[in-house]
Parts: C-alpha cells; structure tokens; sequence
C-alpha cells in the first residue's frame, strides 16, 4: 500500500507507479527488444486514497507485424474516441510518427479498479518513451525523462582471425563492430585489409539506464595499425552537434569520395544476421578486383552517382556500372540480383545498396567483379584509392578547439588501459569534459 501525496495528481502518480512496475517484472527500458510477440502481460497496483483502496492495472502489449496504433489500442479496447484523442495529441504535439512502430516495441495501457481507461505508454525503445495521461476531461501527452547515464571505455586489441572476433575478444559485441567498421570504412577494407597480428585501439562512450548497458555511443577515437592499413580518428563536432564528424589528428575529414571496398560490414550484418567473417579470396588482375563471397552478399555504391548500366552485360553476366562525376565509372559484375527498383538514370548515394554477390555471365563461383574505369580505361582500384579526396577539413575557426581536444584524447588513449573508463559530462565530443574517474571506481564494466 502507497499513499498518495494529493487527489489531483492521482492519476499521473498511478501510471507513473504502473510503469516503475512494469520495469521491475522486466517488461520497460534497460531490456532488448524483440521480434517475437509475447502474450499481452498485465500488472496490478493497489493505491491508497481518501476513499479507500483503488486497484490500477497496466496491460503491456508487444508490436507485430503488421500492427499499427490503433490495431494495437483496439486489441486492448480502448475506446475509438479515445484513440482519435492519443493520435490528434501525437500530431498537434509532433510527438512522434505513429508509422515509427515497429515489431516488438511496446505498447501499456493502464486502467483504474472499473475498467476505465487513464492512461497510455508507448515505448519506441529504451531511450525514447512517451506518456498520455488522463486528468479529468484533459488528455496530457510527455516524453518520459529517462535517467540515461553515459561513460567512456577503452578497447584494444589484435586481430587473430577477424576484425569481428578481436572486438568480442577486447569485451565489445557485434553492435561496438559495426559503428567502428563505419568510422573506418574509408581507410581499412576489412574484408581485404585484415591481418594476423594487426592492433586496434578504441575509446566509445558506452549508455546506461538504470544501471543496465544499453548500447555504444559515440566512437570517440580509433586507430588502426595493421601490415596493410593504417589510420586514426578523433570525433568532434559543433554547431550543437550539427557540423562534423570523424578527422585526422591533423585535422583531415576521414570521410571520403569513395569507399575503400563495395563489401560494407553493415550491409552483410544485416544480410546474414551478425555473421561478420573476412572474405575467403580476393584476385587481383589488370582489369579488377574479384572478391570471393557468399552468394546473396549485398554490395554498396563506392560513392555517390547515377546508374548508368543495370542488365545483362555479356561475361559480366548481370551487372551495374556507376557513374561518378565526369570522368570516373565503377563497375559491380556477376550479380545475382539487382537493389530493388535499381534502374538507369537512377541516383544512387555512397553506401547504398546496388545489388547481391552471385555467379551469373563467366564465373565459376560466386564473387564481385569490380573495377574502376578512369576516362574510359580500366584503372587498378589500389592505385585509384591513393587519389581519393578526402571530406571538407576542420574549418579554420575550429582548429584550435579541435587541436585541444584531440591532445586531451589521445592522451587519455595512452594513460588508460583496456576496459578502464572515464567520466563524460556530454554526448557531444567537441565539449566533452574528460576527467579520470575515482580511482577506485576505474575498471571493467563487465
């Protein structure tokens, strides 16, 4: 039994404490969601007031496929005059777009001792939650303030079999993988690149809420030292967070105008569910590079284009050729499929998907022919990558802030060891306010 502190703000303290309940039998923030839809789940909270004991309930329904809010609400009987009321306040209050939810999101619905609708909850994820509560003839709408706490951890290690396999080793999972393979996407092929005794070091910042890892954050610095590869990154930005990205210690934009491989990480995560592994066998000839895939393997625009091929290209079998500017072609062949609603004339951005690894027109095996043709002639890719421009540099009002950081960072780097982490006072590197934590209190975080 709970006394509440005053009648008028009962229902808002009810469907506070429901949910505080909901989080406690596992069902709120701090858990993966997941795509299978459980039974909807309710949980009851008995009250104090004036007049007695009441009786509150919550039902904690998952998304499926296929649901949309009002689905959702009517599975849970709420009221169509009710639903018109939570998707008119989502609108006028720009809240969120009701097409945002997706399979195993959740949504709450809480109901008083009669059975009466009060208030609603909609969890998008972990950090993004929203709350409509009904006082009187008034329905209230708010974004749940969520407690999210943010710390910065170093990584490092060496490469035995995969970049993949070294990052789980140094304590990081496939999620710490994906967002370093994209910081680094321009300077390491980390399908070709990779070697057996290559070292990486990293300093992430890492979320938690209530007390529970959520997820990484930021890459805040990574460097790479292999036999084949070799760069370093400090993140910063301004403009509130708006302008910037990963650069040099010199200050050099890592982004560049093209990819250093149509092979993306990302891509074949999402493609095979995590199974992140170097490719078998990269040919190098005069006309290409041939990399040695599974068929179905996605395959990426090295950057930004038009189409200016997509068919049946006689040995090539089906292939895409991309135009690039003026003078510079790029050529994917062998496919077994097109990106859906691929065509000529298309425009395509670095990183989109243009088609799948396969073995149609002369292949004896499933593998990416690519090739980069230079005003018309055939070019070998490595040479093609030692001219690549480089992103717009630190601008110069920005140089100085960007040096201070940069040495207060990579002196960080080199003072901590492996899972040591430190303090950080803001999401945005460029004013960030690094500082040791309590000795006592430095560690691993798992």
């Amino acid at each position: 039994m709970i006394e509440l502190p005053n009648r008028k703000h009962r229902d808002r303290w009810v469907t506070t404490a429901v949910l505080v309940a909901l989080f406690v039998v596992g069902l709120g923030v701090g858990r993966a969601f997941r795509s299978e839809a459980p039974e909807p789940a309710e949980v009851v909270v008995d009250t104090a007031t004036a007049s007695g004991v009441e009786r509150f309930s919550a039902v904690n329904d998952t998304i499926r496929r296929g649901d949309t809010l009002t689905s959702v609400l009517l599975r849970q009987r709420v009221e169509v005059q009710e639903i018109g009321r939570i998707l008119e306040r989502i609108r006028s209050d720009d809240l969120f777009s009701p097409r945002a939810l997706r399979p195993g999101q959740f949504v709450t619905v809480s109901r008083d001792d009669y059975g009466m609708f009060r208030g609603l909850q909609i969890t998008l994820s972990p950090e993004e939650i929203y709350r409509f509560d009904l006082e009187g003839d008034s329905l209230l709408a708010s974004r749940v303030d969520v407690d999210e706490t943010v710390r910065l951890r170093k990584f490092e290690g060496h490469i035995v079999s995969s970049f993949d396999e070294a990052v789980r080793r140094a304590g990081g999972d496939y999620r710490l993988t994906l967002k370093v393979a994209d910081v680094l996407a321009y300077d390491v092929d980390f399908f070709t690149d990779v070697r057996e005794g290559d070292w990486f070091s990293l300093l992430v910042e890492e979320k938690f809420i209530g007390g529970e890892f959520l997820d990484y954050g930021e890459v805040v610095y990574a460097s790479y030292a292999g036999e084949r590869a070799q760069t370093e990154a400090i993140a910063y930005r301004w403009n509130g967070g708006t302008d910037g990205g990963h650069y040099t210690p010199a200050g050099n934009a890592l982004r560049k105008a093209f990819l250093r491989s149509p092979l993306n990480y990302r891509r074949i995560s999402s493609h095979f569910g995590r199974r992140l592994h170097p490719m078998s066998h990269v040919y190098k000839h005069h006309s290409g590079i041939d990399y040695a895939a599974d068929a179905g393997t996605p395959v990426v625009a090295l950057g930004d284009g038009t189409v200016e091929f997509c068919g049946w290209k006689g040995g090539y079998g089906k292939t895409v050729i991309l135009k690039h500017g003026s003078t510079v072609e790029t050529l994917y062949g062998h496919f077994k499929g097109f990106a859906p609603g691929l065509r000529r004339g298309a425009r395509v951005r670095q990183g989109d998907l243009v088609g799948y690894v396969g073995s149609t027109g002369n292949a004896t095996g499933p593998h990416l022919h690519f090739e980069v043709i230079d005003h018309g002639r055939k070019i070998d890719p490595a040479g093609f990558q030692a001219r690549n421009q480089p992103a717009e540099p630190i601008p110069d009002s920005e140089r100085a802030a960007f040096r201070q950081l940069a040495e207060q960072v990579r002196g960080l780097e080199q003072n901590l060891v492996a899972g040591q982490i430190v303090g950080i006072e803001t999401l945005v590197p460029a004013q960030a306010q690094l500082a040791l934590a309590d000795p006592e209190a430095v560690g691993s975080l798992r």
